[in-house]
């Protein structure tokens, strides 16, 4: 048993959360410093539960939830 381990989140459908951008290339085309990034994006509704851990976001346009130069 792992004491220092977190519970896992409990996701519910149409409940709100933030992406990461943490493993998406396309932010840092048209950023000159990683340190001026946005770490999360939007604020998407949970589409459906696929595992515990995994969800399908209702995302129209990842774009216009960033900001804009």
């Amino acid at each position: 048993m792992n004491r220092n381990r977190k519970e896992v989140v409990k996701y519910k459908v149409r409940q709100k959360m933030l992406l990461s951008t943490k493993d998406l290339v396309w932010q840092m085309r048209n950023s000159e410093t990683k340190k001026l990034t946005e770490k999360f994006v939007g604020s998407y509704k949970i589409k459906k539960i696929i595992l515990e851990n995994v969800v399908k976001l209702r995302v129209t346009s990842i774009n216009e939830n960033l900001p804009s130069d």
